[in-house]
């Protein structure tokens, strides 16, 4: 019997609207999961994401965040996170749940940034090597070597009591070619193994489940192959990582078109990477149930809002005399009570209320167009 309940509302086509039921909580999909990098978005509250003062009463409270591992294994130490009861108690995220990712993906990253760039900006110190074991590197923060294994990064998932653990992978650089990727997947795929033969015996006994990751470029043939292969471990659920790194709109859209159908239709489908309102849409027809993204919440680093109409940059001189609200068929907190005229004023006083302020929208604005394709969708 597996832990993760997922209870068919109802399907149409590939669109589907589920009940995710896990560890005395329950999400109904399709969901955009907050990222909370470093069990933490800079001048928010996780309290507010429930409630409806906040986020919206015509939105389901947010029940489902994701954490990044990568950082929080690193700091505070995930042992640590572990003597505080999880990380639910040690981020007071008591009635919801926490997807753990990040641990290839966020390395090799990194280690791009400081091969690309080499200046003072991005020069994070990375070291990585990739081999069979695992992947080796040295951490941004102090310089000391670590390595992670498929075996290691269970356990330490298994420390911060997390509720949806993902594997270990390889993740292949856009530039790739094919040989290349073939030497990645057969790759992921003994990772993988190895990760749930290291799980099953402590299935039972931990909190949280565990995802494989379906990947490979925009070769579909290679995603095939994938997604064949990891399906035999979606006991609880499957993850899709969209394509390589940096890939065009078109080539999303293509690869989850081809890869979603050869997934099982019993477990959740997971999309990592995606966040646009017309890519969420687009995966939601194809049959995806889970999104996340951390560009919603970073989009402070370029003063940008969801509107309805287009991406609002809140510096621009002409909202400093304009009071309407961000959009006008948004509901949450920040557009009730704030006007474009005070966000583009805070943040021109460098005032960071404004960072919460316009975190919270974002991040309530996707939930709300998908909350608006469920209800219509089950009306139907």
């Amino acid at each position: 019997m597996w832990k993760l309940n997922f209870k068919i509302l109802k399907q149409k086509g590939n669109a589907r609207v589920w009940e995710i039921t896990l560890n005395w909580t329950t999400i109904k999909t399709p969901i955009f999961m907050p990222v909370w990098t470093k069990a933490s978005i800079k001048g928010l509250i996780l309290d507010l994401l429930q409630d409806p003062k906040y986020v919206w009463e015509k939105i389901e409270p947010i029940k489902l965040i994701l954490a990044n591992t990568f950082h929080l294994y690193l700091r505070p130490w995930s042992k640590i996170i572990q003597a505080a009861w999880g990380l639910h108690n040690f981020e007071n995220w008591k009635d919801g749940l926490i997807l753990t990712d990040s641990w290839w993906f966020q390395v090799f990253s990194l280690w791009l940034a400081n091969q690309k760039f080499n200046d003072e900006k991005h020069n994070h110190k990375v070291w990585m090597k990739l081999t069979e074991e695992g992947v080796k590197f040295t951490s941004p923060y102090d310089w000391s070597k670590h390595i992670f294994t498929p075996e290691n990064v269970v356990d330490t998932e298994c420390e911060l009591w997390s509720d949806i653990m993902m594997v270990l992978d390889v993740c292949s650089p856009a530039w790739s070619d094919k040989k290349t990727i073939e030497k990645h997947i057969a790759m992921t795929h003994r990772w993988a193994k190895r990760a749930f033969d290291h799980f099953k015996p402590k299935y039972d006994d931990v909190r949280g489940v565990l995802f494989p990751i379906v990947q490979w470029g925009t070769y579909l043939d290679l995603r095939t192959q994938s997604a064949e292969y990891l399906s035999q471990f979606a006991w609880d659920g499957i993850a899709i990582w969209w394509v390589s790194v940096w890939e065009s709109k078109e080539l999303i859209q293509q690869v989850v078109a081809h890869t979603t159908p050869l997934l099982p239709n019993d477990k959740p489908r997971y999309l990592m990477g995606v966040w646009t309102p017309e890519d969420l849409l687009y995966g939601i027809e194809q049959g995806i149930d889970m999104f996340d993204c951390v560009t919603p919440t970073r989009l402070w680093r370029h003063w940008i809002a969801f509107s309805d109409h287009w991406n609002i940059k809140i510096t621009n001189s002409w909202y400093r005399t304009d009071f309407s609200p961000l959009t006008d068929n948004c509901d949450c907190f920040t557009c009730r009570n704030f006007s474009k005229a005070y966000l583009c004023h805070l943040i021109r006083e460098q005032e960071t209320l404004w960072w919460a302020l316009v975190w919270l929208h974002n991040i309530v604005y996707l939930n709300r167009i998908l909350e608006d394709w469920k209800r219509k969708f089950m009306e139907d």
